[in-house]
């Protein structure tokens, strides 16, 4: 199979450019891509590939978005995993996504004139919240119908302000506009959608899939028959040069605009019938809208409080500008000196592990890690079970004891939540100074962020070695994609290939990269147009060991409550799942090793390198052929 094509250039210019990258979704497992084109059916293919992915139902019912139906829950993007989005990809992977054969990458297109009826109806007839906020009021705003006409009225005042480009919005954009981002190899029709489900049905199951998840649903649908006479001919030519590139490129037709009467006559009859329970919809979505209005003003709220606490703590704390950074308690053994104020810096990166605790995973964590980089400070947090003992003896071993630094933090620290809130970001009892203190002791040009249970294979420290020397002249933030594993036992353990985490670990070790007080925990700064750059996915596992505490650093476990703690919600749900001998969480795959190989070690010297061969193509991924 020869690799991938080129993938096209981003363009933040293009006609909705956001909705492309934010929304495009991507099922790598089975080589899917999809183009969500709205008013095109596209609600129900989201709810067609969230079931392909594994992702229940139940988690959209968690959405915070205020929508005017349960079933739109399914484009609220924050629920997905970052893997399954366009936007979740950079580099090689990204290029694999849009260039590598063998994919469907496709999108379904919709008559232009039924589809503009449609976007009207449902998002501005029928008062969406979001819509409300933008275009209610607008002259153009419609009314609640009193008669059928008024419906026709209206809407034809709609298409003038369309023409005007007084009401942009993706869901009545150019659909060729939207398509052309992407290196579609399919376009369907929404009228006949059979053609697209079938081919989609096709491809899935060449990858490897049994087609048991394949679930077509109709949701979202149009309450109203699209009107016979819903174009004049003033407002059929505005829609013949606002869409000229659809009805080119897809072979749509320009409206009617000569309906017979007794078709128009029907209609009336039929919406006439209709015109009461709409109006009564029409006044539920209004206070839904009154709701959503309310909530807003509440996120705002929030998010100002966040930026507040960010800004009050950036105040207190500093941008890492000043060499020196005291605490509450004046423990002057424990104030930040910062390694760069020093002099020179030498190449390469600095792994900083923070750990309590830990001495079970760390005889798998500190080699590949002291493999990868130059140097490691370990910083213990009060262990009980010989965590620093462990490390120092696993470097030795290693070869590696003179570029293993281990220093104490004797301080009780607060746990993520609420707990951290209520500590000062200058108190030795802070993440926020226990991060810029532990920071602190780096001596190379970047420092990495390393967690006492991340295991890193032998392609992740390849990939680390290589970059210590190709970011030397650059000032970049690295991200590193990880899943979960989660440890039942010594031959047995258990996936999360659903979620794959993927923050920033390394940043460049100057002025004005520091630790900050949010929410929840501590914030990592820097400028706001430092480039970023991911390492490839497969490269490293988070160690969860189910006869363990795991969220010991919390200090609470309801993460439904927040949209900022979806992650850890999904987390909590495989924990308790696997503990309990429930059933795996969909997306959860079982790895047992062969005899006498333990599976942690089966899993980074067999199992990741496997999958980051893979073409991703279905069965073949989740699975080590026969031995």
């Amino acid at each position: 199979m020869r690799g991938p094509a080129p993938a096209p250039s981003r363009d933040p210019a293009a006609p909705f450019a956001r909705h492309v990258e934010q929304r495009t979704i991507v099922l790598a497992e089975l080589r899917l891509l999809f183009l969500p084109m709205p008013r095109a059916g596209c609600t129900s293919m989201l709810w067609l590939l969230a079931g392909l992915a594994g992702i229940p139902p139940e988690r959209f019912a968690r959405s915070a978005q205020l929508e005017a139906s349960s079933a739109l829950t399914v484009h609220d993007t924050s629920l997905w995993p970052d893997e399954r989005l366009l936007s979740g990809y950079e580099g090689a992977e990204r290029d694999r996504v849009l260039g590598e054969d063998g994919w469907l990458r496709f999108t379904v297109v919709r008559d232009p004139a039924r589809r503009l009826w449609s976007g009207w109806q449902s998002k501005l007839l029928l008062r969406e919240p979001r819509f409300v906020d933008e275009f209610g009021a607008r002259p153009w705003f419609p009314r609640a119908p009193e008669r059928p006409g008024d419906l026709v009225e209206d809407f034809r005042a709609f298409v003038a302000a369309v023409g005007r480009g007084d009401a942009e919005d993706v869901h009545w954009g150019v659909q060729h506009a939207l398509s052309a981002q992407l290196p579609l190899g399919h376009v369907g029709r929404a009228e006949r959608l059979g053609e697209t489900l079938a081919l989609l049905r096709e491809h899935v199951a060449r990858a490897g899939s049994d087609g048991r998840r394949f679930a077509e649903r109709r949701e979202n649908r149009s309450p109203l028959p699209h009107a016979p006479h819903a174009y004049d001919e003033a407002t059929a030519a505005v829609l013949i040069d606002r869409y000229a590139d659809d009805l080119a490129a897809y072979g749509y037709r320009p409206p009617a605009t000569d309906a017979a009467p007794e078709d128009i006559a029907a209609w009336e009859e039929r919406v006439a019938a209709a015109l009461p329970a709409l109006r009564a919809t029409i006044g539920d979505h209004a206070r839904v809208s009154q709701l959503h209005g309310v909530a807003r003003r509440r996120l705002r709220r929030a998010q100002k409080a966040e930026e507040q606490l960010e800004t009050r703590s950036v105040r207190q704390v500093g941008r890492a500008r000043s060499p020196v950074i005291t605490n509450d308690e004046q423990e002057s053994d424990f104030c930040v000196h910062w390694g760069w104020a020093d002099g020179p810096l030498a190449p390469g990166f600095t792994g900083v592990v923070r750990v309590k605790d830990e001495a079970r995973s760390l005889p798998w964590v500190l080699p590949p890690l002291l493999r990868g980089v130059d140097r490691v400070v370990l910083v213990d947090n009060g262990s009980t079970d010989g965590s620093p003992d462990v490390a120092r003896e696993v470097a030795r071993v290693t070869g590696a004891g003179e570029r293993l630094e281990v220093l104490p933090y004797p301080f009780a620290v607060a746990r993520c939540g609420p707990e951290h809130l209520g500590t000062s970001p200058t108190s030795v009892h802070s993440l926020v100074h226990f991060y810029n203190w532990s920071f602190s002791h780096v001596r190379t040009t970047y420092a990495l962020k390393w967690d006492g249970d991340m295991v890193l294979t032998d392609a992740g420290v390849r990939a680390l070695r290589n970059l210590a020397w190709q970011l030397e002249a650059a000032e970049v933030v690295v991200k590193l994609p990880r899943h979960a594993l989660y440890v039942a036992g010594e031959r047995c353990a258990f996936i999360d290939v659903a979620l794959r985490n993927c923050e920033p670990w390394a940043w460049p070790n100057r002025p004005g990269h520091s630790f900050v007080k949010a929410l929840d925990w501590e914030l990592p700064l820097w400028s706001r147009d430092t480039r970023t750059l991911t390492l490839p996915d497969w490269c490293c596992v988070e160690l969860k060991h189910l006869d363990s505490d795991e969220f010991a650093h919390w200090s609470h476990t309801r993460f439904e409550d927040s949209a900022r703690t979806r992650r850890k919600q999904r987390e909590w749900e495989v924990f308790r799942a696997l503990t309990e001998g429930a059933e795996p969480p969909a997306g959860v795959v079982r790895i047992d090793a062969p005899p006498g190989r333990h599976v942690v070690d089966h899993v980074r010297e067999q199992w990741l390198p496997h999958m980051a061969r893979q073409p991703r193509d279905g069965a073949a991924r989740h699975a080590l052929p026969a031995q």
